[in-house]
């Protein structure tokens, strides 16, 4: 590959990536600005509103950890990646609508509770069909990359510095507590179960 082409494909790759780091920024900053700030002229009645509003603090929480593992995959992919193509840009732009609708999801998470289970279910089952996309997506771009050597001459290849079981474990993580959720309202247990064998797993 003559060296000018090869240097204009590095400058499209960073500058995907760069693209991809501020959208995440900007979605963990809407997340935060979502937050209700507690009130109260006591510590009584100060302590009162935040305990009224520890959902949506859990929420938070929940979100911003679950969108920092995806950067986290996210640039363990992209680490040895050289050169980017149509495919990978369009598997790129679907995960970044999954990093951009989880604050919208996130605040579904915090609607004063349904008294039926169905609405319940269906609040956190698309919180949790947004995780299976967003890992569906990073998973074809490393296969993708994988049989296109779109790798840096060199590197190691995704397959060893990416695990893929893991990949699949959080998807079928989420897209189980999909049906338990129509079941329970405690099915969002499975994803804090899935998200620490997932972190496990990376270690």
């Amino acid at each position: 590959m003559p060296d000018d082409e090869r240097r204009f494909e590095l400058r499209a790759t960073d500058r995907l990536v760069a693209f991809s780091d501020a959208v995440v920024a900007i979605a963990i900053t809407l997340l935060a600005l979502d937050l209700p700030v507690p009130n109260g002229s006591t510590m009584s009645v100060f302590l009162h509103s935040v305990r009224h509003d520890s959902e949506h603090y859990f929420a938070f929480l929940i979100s911003f950890f679950v969108i920092a593992a995806a950067w986290r995959r996210y640039h363990k992919i992209f680490r040895y990646i050289e050169r980017v193509d149509p495919h990978v840009v369009t598997c790129n732009l679907v995960w970044l609508l999954i990093m951009v609708l989880t604050p919208f999801a996130t605040k579904l998470l915090t609607i004063t509770s349904p008294s039926t289970v169905g609405p319940h279910a269906l609040q956190f089952g698309f919180y949790a069909l947004l995780q299976v996309v967003s890992s569906a997506a990073l998973l074809l771009i490393v296969h993708h990359v994988a049989a296109h050597a779109e790798q840096a001459p060199g590197t190691p290849p995704l397959a060893d510095t990416y695990n893929d079981w893991a990949s699949y474990g959080a998807m079928l993580g989420f897209a189980l507590s999909i049906p338990i959720f129509f079941l329970t309202y405690n099915a969002w247990v499975v994803w804090i179960v899935t998200r620490s064998e997932e972190h496990t797993s990376e270690l």
